[in-house]
């Protein structure tokens, strides 16, 4: 039976999971006395390093032992340190209440306090939630390849593309409770943490309906409360294939010649739309025929597809090209203002900027080797058209932009197309990344 509990042993098993996965949970939370010790352990470890590497075996042997002591008092520190936590939350005053972030233009985001409370009481309702009810997010990537396959065949099929209209927000609190509720199998302190979170966003936002994005339980809350819409959507009469990423949903249909004529996409809009709360977006919605239009083009998940004559074809979507633009007019501008007050700080950071956007690269202390860039979030494109487009924009830009002939040629160095065919990487530290990024938020 799974152990719920707010204990202190759960959060520990939570503790080494997010600091594995780069997380570093006492920093983010600013665990001080756990600090302390950590920079211990890491100041010894370099030293019997080097120690070791000069060949003073003796020295790097007691600088590891030193450093092990020091491994012990972190865990005894982490143990009490959690075991307070844990008390804390498991007092009946206990309150979970959220913040709203205003996005002008956009959609309102939601966040909590840098509490260590906050933190390990959601990720405990999280782990509870995704494993009682083995909810779990679907992989874009098997989604786009399981596509791309079924589509590869000259056989008639009818393609279905919906998306649901501010899906977060239209989140019904009554269908979530009653699943949350279902055969009690959800612990009561679970259960009391999830209703927190939906009267604090019920009372800030004023609406019965919605969970909050930024919030991480929020995503499991939306994949529980969308399965009975999966389950209904996978048992129309004729679908071979379903598949829903968070909001957007594609389906593929096999007509059945000898059956009376059908309106698929009206079934599929009413199932949704009379079994839940949420709407679908008409603009997103539509039926593609195959072989009834000559060439049939859609767009799914960051790619637009063509399919003509059983042969798949994606390129980038309009929206993502433009992204990629932008974010180079930005790279140049940045440096073009940078230049006159830092010339070498204004130089490194162009060029790290370019080697990220035209290559791949690893989330930093990221223990899952999550890889990213122009190949790794793209490596179902098959026409290269655009990253060429790309790679003329970019040529512009330096030899219009930039005077200097030697920074010119080490941006040469880098194109889209090469960081796509051959899948170039560039490794980067935290402070490069959060540099590179901070212009393109």
């Amino acid at each position: 039976m799974l152990d719920q509990s707010f204990s202190a042993s759960n959060f520990r098993i939570i503790f080494d999971i997010s600091n594995r996965n780069g997380l570093f949970v006492e920093d983010k939370l600013k665990l001080t006395s756990v600090r302390i010790i950590t920079a211990e352990i890491k100041k010894y470890g370099t030293l019997a390093k080097a120690k070791k590497k000069s060949g003073n075996f003796k020295l790097a042997q007691f600088f590891n032992e030193v450093k092990e002591s020091f491994r012990d008092d972190r865990n005894k520190e982490i143990e009490s340190v959690l075991a307070k936590i844990s008390s804390n939350i498991n007092q009946k005053n206990f309150k979970l209440e959220l913040k709203i972030i205003r996005i002008p233009g956009g959609k309102d985001l939601y966040t909590i306090d840098n509490t260590p409370e906050y933190f390990f009481a959601i990720k405990q309702v999280q782990h509870n939630v995704s494993r009682l009810f083995d909810v779990k997010q679907s992989d874009r990537n098997s989604i786009v390849r399981q596509l791309i396959t079924l589509l590869s065949n000259k056989f008639p099929k009818t393609i279905i593309r919906t998306d649901i209209s501010n899906f977060y927000e239209s989140i019904d609190h009554e269908t979530i409770l009653k699943s949350v509720n279902q055969d009690n199998l959800l612990s009561p302190k679970s259960r009391k943490v999830i209703n927190q979170i939906l009267r604090s966003y019920k009372l800030i936002s004023g609406t019965t309906s919605g969970v909050p994005r930024g919030i991480g339980v929020s995503a499991y809350l939306a994949e529980l409360f969308m399965r009975k819409i999966d389950r209904l959507l996978r048992s129309i009469p004729g679908v071979i294939y379903y598949a829903r990423f968070v909001d957007d949903i594609v389906m593929v249909f096999i007509p059945n010649p000898n059956a009376p004529s059908r309106n698929v996409l009206d079934e599929v809009i009413q199932t949704i739309e009379s079994n839940s709360t949420v709407l679908t977006n008409p603009s997103k919605t539509f039926q593609r025929n195959i072989p009834d239009t000559s060439i049939c083009q859609f767009e799914f998940l960051g790619y637009e597809f063509t399919v003509e004559n059983g042969v798949v074809k994606t390129k980038l979507t309009a929206k993502k090209l433009k992204k990629l633009e932008e974010r180079l007019e930005l790279a140049f501008s940045d440096y073009l203002n940078l230049a006159v007050i830092d010339q070498k700080t204004a130089r490194d950071l162009l060029i790290y900027r370019i080697r990220f956007l035209t290559g791949n690269t690893r989330l930093v202390n990221n223990k899952s080797k999550i890889l990213i860039g122009i190949y790794y979030s793209n490596s179902f494109l098959t026409e290269l058209g655009q990253l060429r487009h790309l790679d003329n924009l970019l040529k512009r830009k330096s030899y219009s932009l930039i005077t200097s002939g030697s920074l010119q040629s080490r941006l040469d160095k880098y194109t889209f197309i090469d960081g796509f065919n051959t899948q170039r990487f560039s490794p980067f530290s935290a402070k490069q990344l959060k540099n590179i990024m901070k212009i393109w938020k």
